[in-house]
């Protein structure tokens, strides 16, 4: 089997047009969240259609990585994939909506697999050893290694014996029409919108005050622009207890340039005038605002909130334990531990408990509604 570097966009449209030909292909991303560039950016598609594998090297200056858009949206060809929920939101921040996808964990679950990678499930259902050296490697770096396509390669060559090897086991299970509607779920969903840096998270707030985190975000979105300025993780700049540190002590301004762990380049006074003018700015914008210095900015509810909170707690517990677990028990007898976990997580159960189930595949409703009807449960209000 050979495999076809792709930089030129003349060979991309020529694979698009074979790929348009095709029932189904595998594919697979290499990208970079974060790591060694600022942002989410792909850095590699892998193709395989059954003969030659193709790397497409969408940092290219003369391919134009949206060529090959139009059949991955095509719902005539099916795109057979691993693991893709990364990948997927990935396509979507690039105005791509796949269709028609496989994706073989959605498989490897419903069959009982224990999660595993991709590597070792191929080991374990077709016997072949991969090579996952490369796997933590820098994508974006160019030129590639060798060894970096071959692993490239390899996520994708073994995808279409996989899923053959897969529905075999499905058929003989009965589930082959449940692997199906899991994957029509992908169909419907929409990732676009979704902020891929999210840099600032709930647990940020600990130890910090209700002033202390409106000081602490416009910091984080200061250094955030910095960064993007700069194509480097926000990480590389300068650390969360940094800047976490300069919103509890602004005077720390003061030592900008002498402030270790902080990116060399920005360990200058026009950095620093610029990052004290923030701080004014912030500090000025709370003190209007009459934000509390004591108050903890964790500390959002009120008693009689938290009581609300713990009550619905209480009570979506008590669901779940009485309904729902039973229920779990029974998938456990009849298709295994991990395919329980997958069928009906205890994610689900929220949902389910409060009527969140849009999405939900028919196979699903109809088993909960035939276990219900056995144990004698009363779930008419949730599915």
């Amino acid at each position: 089997m050979a495999i076809h570097y792709i930089t030129e966009n003349n060979d991309l449209q020529k694979l698009t047009s074979d790929l348009h030909q095709t029932k189904e292909f595998a594919v697979d991303l290499e990208f970079d969240r974060n790591r060694y560039r600022y942002g989410f950016n792909m850095c590699l598609m892998q193709i395989y259609g059954g003969d030659d594998c193709y790397l497409v090297d969408p940092l290219s200056d003369d391919l134009d990585i949206k060529t090959i858009f139009p059949v991955i949206e095509n719902p005539e060809v099916q795109k057979v994939v691993f693991a893709f929920g990364e990948d997927l939101r990935l396509l979507h921040s690039m105005g791509c909506f796949p269709k028609n996808l496989y994706d073989l964990d959605a498989a490897t679950s419903l069959l009982n697999y224990e999660p595993a990678s991709l590597t070792n499930l191929i080991k374990e259902v077709l016997d072949v050893k991969v090579n996952s050296s490369s796997q933590q490697s820098n994508w974006w770096k160019r030129p590639l290694s060798e060894n970096q396509k071959q692993y490239a390669a390899d996520d994708v060559i073994y995808l279409l014996d996989f899923k053959a090897k897969l529905n075999q086991q499905a058929d003989k299970r009965g589930i082959l029409d449940w692997i199906k509607q899991e994957n029509d779920v992908f169909d419907h969903l929409d990732y676009s919108d979704e902020d891929h840096n999210n840099l600032i998270k709930e647990k940020d707030k600990n130890n910090l005050s209700v002033f202390e985190w409106f000081v602490y975000c416009q910091l984080m979105d200061f250094f955030d622009e910095k960064a993007r300025e700069l194509n480097k993780p926000m990480y590389q700049l300068a650390s969360k207890r940094i800047v976490s540190e300069l919103a509890q002590n602004p005077d720390k301004v003061h030592n900008w340039k002498q402030t270790k762990g902080v990116y060399g380049r920005i360990k200058n006074d026009n950095f620093k005038s610029q990052l004290q003018s923030v701080v004014d700015s912030a500090i000025h914008e709370a003190k209007e605002q009459d934000l509390s210095t004591s108050r903890k900015a964790s500390d959002t509810m009120t008693g009689e909130e938290y009581r609300a909170m713990r009550n619905e707690q209480n009570r979506i517990n008590d669901l779940r334990n009485r309904l729902l677990s039973p229920i779990q028990d029974r998938l456990v007898t009849d298709f295994g531990k991990h395919a329980k976990s997958f069928i009906l997580p205890n994610r689900l159960t929220k949902e389910i408990i409060a009527g969140e189930t849009e999405l939900m595949p028919d196979y699903k409703v109809k088993l909960l509604r035939r276990y219900a009807e056995e144990l004698d449960l009363d779930l008419s209000d949730y599915v």
